[in-house]
């Protein structure tokens, strides 16, 4: 367990405690910024790794030997990444909020798919949104025209907001978008 006690770590602590972040978000970020100050690299080295034996065929070992079954969509979720910004493309919103074809952001055309999905399916297949502190609030305004996805109470996932760290002087900077 990474060290809070830490007198380097005290000012990211005091910054995420008033953000009323979790133990465990706090805790995973002070392990990560005492491997970032020991100068731990992070990297695995290639002689630890080795190639996976074999790998199923598509044709020769799955196709024709399973079952279609819609009942299993009922223990899955299809989980999508929307944390992102698109700032370095001049937005200050959602980058799934992006007009991309007649008229319908990524995120209509998600909607739509778990919408399509379900119906096809005859089930209920469960959607998440992996969601940033910027960008959820433009996205469940956003899904307003889809109620029956909006009103879901699991709808989102929310990632940790961290602090980013200043590299000149290894204290908090701001928070990370």
């Amino acid at each position: 367990m990474a060290n809070i006690s830490d007198s380097r770590f005290a000012p990211f602590l005091a910054k995420m405690k008033e953000e009323k972040l979790s133990d465990a978000a706090i805790s995973a970020f002070c392990h990560s910024y005492m491997e970032l100050v020991s100068g731990a690299s992070g990297m695995i080295k290639e002689s630890d790794i080795s190639a996976v034996s074999t790998l199923p065929h598509l044709d020769g070992d799955i196709r024709g030997k399973t079952e279609s079954n819609a009942a299993l969509l009922q223990q899955t979720v299809m989980l999508k990444l929307n944390g992102g910004l698109g700032t370095s493309m001049g937005l200050d919103k959602a980058k799934s909020l992006l007009e991309v074809k007649g008229g319908n952001s990524f995120l209509d055309l998600t909607a739509q798919q778990v919408i399509s999905m379900r119906k096809s399916f005859k089930t209920h297949v469960n959607f998440m949104l992996m969601n940033s502190f910027n960008t959820s609030a433009d996205t469940l305004e956003f899904l307003t025209k889809y109620p029956v996805l909006v009103d879901d109470p699991k709808i989102e996932l929310m990632q940790n907001k961290v602090p980013k760290v200043d590299k000149a002087t290894m204290g908090p900077a701001e928070w990370a978008p």
